[in-house]
């Protein structure tokens, strides 16, 4: 059984991409194009039945505002081409608006069409496909969907895999904890660690084998994201062929959980610094490394992405939003990347994420009882989607005083 879709041959890489995600990868049903000179995509099932949809792809750029309401788990005709606005989800069209960045250079949430109509909470990619997919059976389409598996992808970006390397860095933290914060009981909560004058004592910030084993016992793997090698000044800088660092990534690679990159702050629109970056850390890493996120979520549309082509990388976790949760991307599992300066469909694919530790603790101020509502709002979500929930956990948010209450939701979210 076959879908025909006739439509213009106009924006035909955009719309073969689209195909693609949408009946190919999402819904997972056999389909081919014709070319006809409607504006307008018509799809023409087996048995005769045909439905219209609008072809508004000639509108599409970088301005587009959305006028779209998403009438979705019905068999109302939709009033939008919903797959040139899947396609703007996508490809993050949107992102290429000359706009004010954030201090990071980063797109805001609050700019993005999902957040500006309240539906940044919601995959309005996957709801699209299900408005297709119930047409289509409301229409007499016989055939089965693809079925997807449920999962969590757990990650951590190791931007500090030790707090101390020297005394030096432990009285910096006490000091740090009286004059900066102005915080006595923080203080004792740091002398009274056993790190602190016992140097073989294990590092607050050393949770590694603690989180493989406890990932482990509930089934989940790990991806830790690394550094590469960079100059002393830059943020968050350790040596990356430093002896703990390369006995941690081989514990890693033995255990089977994943090493994975991440690039600097400095290096989301460097070429030649985040390839020198990558190469450093395939150079000492014991598996391959083929994955990862960037510093700080930077992202630039599509010079960031291109990157990751070039350097043969196969997933990027970069698309979430740092001050808040939710689908960046309107879709809960990976899908490939598409590159709209040159009009062609890479091989990189993106794994989109939803859910941070910083976002809810430190940018929403939550508390950790509203962290796991959140939580468990989105695994509802996500699993009735057969996505993939995707959950960034550094571990220096673990074994101080600010995170200590959040333990709790971590190991709570493990029993989801």
């Amino acid at each position: 059984m076959q879908l025909t879709i006739h439509t213009s041959p106009a924006f035909q890489p955009e719309k073969d991409y689209i195909w693609h995600v949408v009946f190919g990868e999402i819904l997972g049903i056999s389909y081919q194009v014709e070319p006809s000179k409607v504006n307008t995509h018509t799809f023409s099932l087996p048995n005769g039945n045909q439905f219209q949809i609008p072809d508004a792809f000639a509108s599409l750029s970088a301005d587009m505002e959305g006028d779209y309401h998403l009438e979705t788990h019905t068999a109302v005709e939709p009033t939008f081409d919903l797959f040139a606005f899947c396609f703007f989800m996508l490809t993050r069209l949107e992102e290429q608006k000359k706009v004010d960045r954030d201090q990071h250079g980063r797109f805001p949430a609050r700019l993005s069409w999902a957040a500006r109509h309240g539906l940044l909470h919601r995959p309005v990619v996957n709801e699209c496909a299900e408005w297709l997919w119930n047409k289509l059976l409301h229409l007499g389409w016989t055939e089965p969907r693809k079925q997807r598996d449920f999962q969590w992808q757990f990650s951590c970006d190791v931007d500090h895999p030790r707090l101390w390397w020297s005394l030096t860095d432990r009285l910096k933290t006490v000091v740090g904890s009286v004059i900066n914060r102005q915080s006595i009981n923080e203080a004792f909560y740091w002398l009274k660690n056993p790190a602190m004058f016992q140097p073989k004592a294990r590092d607050p910030f050393d949770v590694f084998d603690e989180w493989m084993d406890l990932f482990e016992q509930h089934g989940h793997k790990l991806q830790f994201n690394f550094l590469g090698d960079r100059p002393k000044s830059s943020d968050c800088w350790y040596q990356v062929n430093h002896p703990f660092i390369v006995h941690l990534m081989q514990r890693i690679a033995r255990r089977g959980h994943v090493i994975g990159f991440h690039p600097s702050y400095e290096a989301f629109e460097d070429e030649a610094v985040f390839n020198r970056e990558l190469q450093s850390i395939q150079a000492i890493a014991p598996s391959a490394v083929v994955s990862g996120r960037q510093h700080y979520l930077r992202f630039s549309n599509p010079r960031t992405w291109q990157m990751w082509e070039e350097a043969g990388l196969k997933i990027d976790g970069t698309l979430g939003y740092a001050e808040s949760d939710g689908f960046r991307c309107g879709i809960c599992h990976d899908y490939p990347v598409f590159d709209v300066q040159n009009r062609v469909t890479l091989n990189l694919r993106e794994q989109p994420l939803i859910l941070m530790d910083v976002t809810l603790a430190q940018y929403q101020s939550l508390t950790p009882e509203q962290g796991l509502e959140k939580i468990a709002y989105y695994h509802s979500v996500v699993k009735s989607y057969q996505g993939t929930l995707t959950l960034l956990w550094h571990n220096s948010s673990w074994n101080t005083p600010s995170w200590e209450p959040w333990k709790r939701v971590l190991l709570e979210t493990l029993q989801l």
